[in-house]
């Protein structure tokens, strides 16, 4: 009986902490972890799990929306596999219910059926809003082109 008591007292004082921690993270901390979940969606290849991320009011200068933004999410999943995410650099400013994210990011995978491991870089600005109390995604802008290589893990 003294163990349970004591279980459940460790149960509540982790939970107390971790309530805690995310109220002094405040709202820079929530928008990074959603974009690290966002991250890991899009490393799993779960385009349902990213439609949460995007807000139905997403647009961008390509002529993007939610929809079409999401699609072809998905028809690069269909076309490659093991993909890696890395966020190389990650600045973070909040204003109210809007936040930017300056990323720089390096993306690895592979073509479905093949060895070899491409990569790519890129450097982007997102924009968010939050909606029913959570970061959502409302626009992205590249801010330079795509440079597709192939790894060569000797060279590194």
């Amino acid at each position: 009986k003294a163990a349970g008591i004591t279980a459940a007292a460790v149960i509540c004082a982790l939970t107390v902490m971790h309530v805690v921690k995310i109220a002094a993270e405040g709202e820079e901390g929530r928008l990074k972890r959603a974009i690290h979940k966002a991250k890991r969606f899009a490393e799993r290849e779960n385009v349902i799990g990213l439609t949460g991320c995007v807000s139905i009011n997403y647009s961008d200068e390509l002529g993007n929306e939610r929809v079409s933004l999401l699609l072809t999410a998905k028809n690069f999943f269909k076309e490659y596999k093991n993909i890696l995410i890395l966020i190389d650099k990650l600045e973070i400013g909040i204003e109210e219910d809007k936040g930017t994210a300056h990323m720089e990011t390096t993306v690895y995978w592979q073509e479905d059926g093949s060895a070899d491991i491409i990569y790519d870089t890129a450097e982007f600005e997102a924009k968010f809003e939050k909606e029913e109390g959570y970061w959502k995604l409302i626009e992205l802008r590249f801010l330079e082109p795509e440079k597709k290589r192939l790894f060569n893990p000797m060279a590194a």
